[in-house]
């Protein structure tokens, strides 16, 4: 009996060099998607991880700890991945992966970023207003716990400017500790065909992520501009300037570096 288990476990495993050409043709096929198509995925995919979030902000609420609530929130992004939507992040480290392998170009490389964050701005602030529209009766009613600690939880992602270019430079280090993890949900995902196992293999690094609090550029998306609604001092140009745009840079570079040069490159590339 364990023996013919250790057999399909074997099967089920994906050694990294194929784990590399699977997500080389993954490029591939992003790269041919219709900007009309990258834009509908983009935006359907940020609600799914508001989701995961707003539950472990739920949790928050009512007192459970950070650390531990936020085991919960790769549920959206596991709902995301089965649904075969588009999250820029993943991609941060796909896109590269399939220039290297010469499956996409780098003009493909930036066509998809930049039309997959379009789409996932979109689905934030949709979702964002969704939420608060929803919960607030459009504004007739104070903000709930919920989008109480939404919104404080949105402050503290702009407390960057604090520290001047210090703190600029923190939170694109924060980006790249965030998605060296998120990006890898993509990655390990290819290192099983067991859908259970797909699903363990993403929610390891992705609920690491939350738990720790490191920043996600699409779950700001929604984050910040729903806790803005719910009465945070945030500005828009705090927003983008002090959350947004660095924290973007530093997941294109947790991704792009740490895992879609530097892991591809040790298991497939120098072969």
């Amino acid at each position: 009996m364990a023996e013919s288990a250790n057999a399909v476990a074997v099967i089920e495993t994906v050694p990294p060099a194929e784990m590399g050409a699977a997500l080389a043709l993954d490029a591939a096929n992003k790269a041919k998607f219709g900007t009309l198509h990258i834009i509908v995925r983009g935006f359907l995919c940020t609600p799914f991880l508001a989701y995961g979030a707003s539950m472990v902000f739920a949790m928050v609420a009512a007192g459970v700890p950070l650390g531990a609530a936020g085991f919960m929130f790769p549920a959206g992004y596991v709902t995301l991945s089965f649904l075969g939507l588009e999250m820029a992040t993943g991609s941060f480290a796909t896109m590269p992966i399939g220039m290297y392998a010469g499956t996409v170009t780098p003009f493909q490389l930036i066509r998809n970023w930049v039309i997959t964050l379009f789409g996932n701005l979109l689905g934030g602030v949709f979702f964002a207003w969704l939420l608060w529209f929803s919960f607030t009766y459009g504004g007739s009613v104070p903000p709930n716990k919920l989008l109480t600690v939404i919104a404080h939880t949105a402050e503290h992602k702009v407390a960057y400017s604090q520290y001047g270019a210090l703190g600029w430079f923190a939170a694109i280090g924060m980006g790249v500790l965030c998605n060296w993890l998120v990006s890898l949900g993509s990655v390990m995902s290819k290192s099983t065909r067991s859908t259970v196992g797909r699903l363990l293999l993403m929610w390891i690094p992705i609920g690491m992520f939350f738990a720790l609090g490191f920043e996600h550029t699409v779950v700001n998306m929604w984050l910040i501009p729903c806790g803005i609604l719910s009465g945070a001092h945030v500005s828009i140009y705090e927003w983008w300037v002090w959350n947004q745009i660095p924290v973007t840079i530093g997941n294109i570079l947790g991704a792009m570096v740490l895992n879609g040069t530097l892991w591809y490159f040790t298991h497939t590339l120098q072969k």
